[in-house]
């Protein structure tokens, strides 16, 4: 284990055993169970903004549907003797607390093992999972105070954290000496992320305009002209994806020439489709995130990938494409780079149900188990959380990607960034 400092999280240190190694990729890939003989099933929920956010819903599915898929071909979860079928059930919390506290309770009705999340409603569902002894793995949100191992063990995170983001967005974008602006829609999201930026700007002599937008809007022309008006040189717009693309739309529409900035919610292909009929708003457009690829390279990373397009899932189609075209008049493609967290959740699941010896999620079991397991990635990294921290992305492995012609490629001006390979996009 390596410690980072103050505002640094753990990596975890490679044990001898892991869960599916990737060189099983490809023979796992897309197999079936169907000649498996199961003694039962263990089911994951996936409790996500289907009709709301269907990027995050369906990079979730096909993440946890691969490695689903490879588990169960492979002979399933092995419990104290016997096979266990993995079952994937998919329950739409349309970004409504009261909703997906009734999918959390149908979870535990069930039995469930795990629940996969996207985070935005954790706070109206955890203590209900706890009670059941299920955990919760966020796969998206970074607000701060979801995890926090003392009021809620049950909780853990392969995403980046705000306050680690907030800290490299300022530090990066404060280089450039320019005016800024700090934008943030009224989300959760969004006013925890305004906070972290606060706090790191509470550290220097920068007082940049704060503005923050209501989510249920429909035009932000008059947050726009303030910050034209303030003569704001850069903007950082911390914000769910719909109200980020149609904030941007404003600027841009207002005369607006600021460089914008922003958390992993730019990457959302609604961004890109949004502001299809302009492509040139895009262009220019970083925002922070986490790195794909690792000090490794990239042959894990393609590995993954390969698998995952080999896989066929959703029907036979697994890519996703963002819905614009490039200049050259090719289709634009998501690359399955958030499908790693939910592949990599399903794997450290099944490695808590061996090592914890019982299907049963009562007696908190599982969760104890997850403080102690690890696998490796599908990008090559180690994976797991402790006891003391549930996080699973490191601070420092936080880089900059800038949209030109519709794809992101790694920001050239900072270091690390730099140090990656492009993913294609095409």
């Amino acid at each position: 284990m390596v410690l980072r400092g103050n505002l640094k999280r753990n990596r975890q240190a490679p044990l001898l055993a892991v869960a599916c190694a990737l060189a099983t990729l490809l023979a796992a890939c897309g197999g079936s169970s169907a000649g498996a003989s199961f003694d039962g099933n263990v089911t994951v929920v996936l409790n996500q903004p289907t009709s709301k956010l269907p990027w995050l819903a369906k990079f979730a599915q096909q993440g946890a549907r691969l490695a689903v898929d490879q588990i169960n071909a492979a002979g399933g979860v092995k419990v104290n003797g016997k096979a266990y079928k993995l079952n994937l059930e998919e329950l739409d919390n349309q970004l409504s607390p009261s909703v997906s506290l009734d999918n959390v309770k149908k979870a535990a009705a069930e039995k469930a093992v795990a629940i996969i999340d996207e985070g935005y409603t954790v706070d109206a569902t955890y203590q209900a999972a706890a009670t059941a002894g299920i955990p919760i793995l966020v796969d998206f949100d970074g607000t701060t105070s979801l995890v926090d191992t003392a009021r809620r063990p049950n909780v853990f995170r392969i995403a980046p954290a705000s306050d680690a983001v907030a800290t490299r967005l300022l530090a990066y974008v404060g280089t450039r000496n320019l005016k800024l602006a700090v934008v943030h829609d009224d989300s959760g999201y969004g006013k925890d992320g305004d906070a972290q930026l606060q706090a790191v700007l509470g550290k220097t002599a920068l007082k940049p305009i704060d503005l923050e937008l209501p989510s249920s809007a429909t035009d932000y022309s008059t947050q726009a002209l303030q910050v034209k008006q303030g003569g704001a040189e850069a903007v950082i717009v911390w914000a769910r994806s719909p109200v980020l693309a149609a904030f941007v739309k404003a600027l841009r529409q207002g005369g607006s020439t600021a460089a914008v900035f922003a958390g992993p919610t730019a990457e959302d292909p609604i961004v890109r489709t949004q502001l299809a009929d302009h492509p040139e708003w895009v262009d220019g457009l970083t925002y922070a995130s986490f790195r794909i690829t690792t000090e490794g390279g990239p042959d894990a990373w393609d590995k993954f990938r390969k698998a995952y397009e080999d896989a066929k899932l959703n029907g036979g189609e697994t890519d996703f494409h963002v819905g614009v075209k490039a200049k050259d008049g090719k289709e634009v493609v998501q690359p399955p780079d958030w499908q790693v967290f939910t592949y990599d959740m399903v794997q450290l699941v099944k490695a808590a149900l061996e090592k914890a010896g019982t299907v049963d999620p009562s007696g908190n079991k599982i969760i104890d188990a997850l403080n102690t397991v690890q696998v490796k990635s599908g990008n090559g990294d180690n994976r797991g959380w402790t006891k003391d921290s549930h996080e699973g992305v490191v601070d420092d492995d936080i880089i900059f990607n800038t949209f030109n012609d519709m794809v992101f490629k790694p920001a050239q001006d900072d270091p690390l960034s730099k140090s990656l390979i492009p993913i294609d996009q095409k």
